[in-house]
């Protein structure tokens, strides 16, 4: 009882009100002819992009599929949807609201992507069958109890549902969900293309370093310069062959940073007068921020600038040296990329650490092939996953429209 009545008082109290504007709206337009599914975004950019790939996937998979997508947000008009797609404002979320546009537009399937559960479309739709998609949960979710309990009910109304993560799978066998009904789909996104290089450059940098270990610290800020130094010095005690390539922060001359560390009494080249490293340069500055597809693919292991410090100017994305093989070590200053980090953390595929002085070690560590490699892989899975996951989502949604048109003909 408990767990129903929170959830039925605030339905009741909220069913005193009449259908709002944009429910009327919505209802005095006519509906699409044919197969409808009604999806629904949560406000956040991403999810709408998300949208996007899933709803042209399913119009490759079913050419005549009428799509209704509603969001709480603005949509940018950058945004590529497939043709029979309409784009409208979220409804009330009211009783009266959701049944007038249930009404009005008789939706085949609802989708709900993100982690939203209106509560008054789920309980207005009680003939329409409702799947929840890319849904991902952290473990805190469950702490307060009157989330925990109105999920509960929620949830008990929804088909089936695809969660990025097992993690979020084991949040929601927590709050009660039958573990039949939920899948782990992977993230829904679009995967990044690689970064280019020339690839006789590449196969020539890479028999001149004969096997040497190398990382590369990408996009390192001026106050990040000695940390990462240091962390070099470190690594050189169980590597004396090992070679940094460091690519500054900035963009401009690298000269003042190439005397500074040769006055410290480094051997250091430049991409810019050198062009490649040879078997004496014990540092190599990658002065031109054009060739990161090609040191991401020299360096097993890469360093993520500006995480330790006070920031990049141009911070990369991990995804990046993820895409192309290089393990990721990072700080926790993860920001503007925070959650693509988040991304590759959960997947055990990168090395974080928490203070400048960790950096050596982890580096040291990373440089044996085994430990790196494994690094590597996650990432790459990550990377390569999302259109995976759009396939896994459109198809599971497919299956689902055909098993409604089967128990509404029965």
């Amino acid at each position: 009882m408990q767990r129903s009545f929170l959830l039925w008082l605030r339905l009741a109290l909220a069913g005193l009100r009449r259908p709002g504007p944009e429910a009327r709206r919505i209802a005095a337009e006519p509906r699409p002819e044919g197969t409808l599914i009604w999806l629904v975004l949560n406000d956040s950019a991403e999810a709408t992009a998300d949208a996007a790939l899933l709803a042209r996937r399913l119009n490759r998979l079913r050419p005549q599929l009428n799509l209704i997508v509603t969001t709480r947000g603005p949509i940018a008009d950058s945004i590529a949807w497939p043709q029979r797609t309409r784009i409208e404002a979220m409804p009330e979320n009211t009783p009266a609201s959701m049944r007038m546009v249930l009404d009005s537009w008789r939706p085949d399937l609802i989708v709900l992507i993100g982690n939203d559960l209106p509560a008054a479309l789920i309980c207005a739709a009680r003939s329409v069958p409702i799947l929840l998609v890319d849904v991902h949960l952290a473990g805190g979710t469950t702490r307060n109890p009157l989330l925990r309990n109105e999920a509960r009910s929620l949830l008990r109304r929804v088909r089936r549902v695809l969660v990025r993560d097992a993690g979020t799978s084991e949040t929601l066998l927590a709050l009660g969900v039958d573990q039949a009904r939920v899948e782990i789909g992977g993230v829904i996104s679009d995967p990044p293309d690689p970064l280019s290089c020339s690839d006789a450059e590449r196969s020539s940098i890479a028999q001149q370093m004969r096997a040497r270990p190398v990382w590369l610290a990408a996009s390192v800020p001026e106050d990040e310069i000695d940390t990462v130094i240091a962390a070099h010095t470190h690594a050189l005690r169980l590597a004396h062959r090992m070679l940094l390539i460091l690519a500054p922060d900035a963009t401009g001359d690298a000269t003042e940073l190439a005397d500074k560390l040769n006055a410290e009494g480094w051997v250091v080249g430049r991409r810019s007068l050198e062009g490649e490293p040879d078997e004496e340069m014990q540092i190599f500055l990658a002065d031109d921020p054009g060739d990161y597809g090609l040191w991401y693919r020299l360096a097993p292991v890469t360093y993520m600038g500006g995480t330790l410090g006070e920031g990049a100017q141009a911070p990369r994305s991990p995804l990046e040296p993820a895409a192309l093989g290089s393990a990721i070590v990072h700080g926790p200053k993860t920001a503007p990329h925070a959650a693509e980090f988040a991304r590759l953390s959960e997947a055990r595929a990168a090395r974080a650490v928490m203070a400048p002085g960790q950096l050596g070690e982890a580096v040291a560590e990373l440089i044996a092939p085994d430990r790196a490699a494994i690094l590597a892989h996650n990432a790459w899975a990550v990377t390569s996953g999302g259109a995976g996951a759009v396939e896994a989502t459109a198809r599971a949604i497919v299956t689902e429209l055909d098993r409604a048109a089967i128990a509404r003909a029965n």
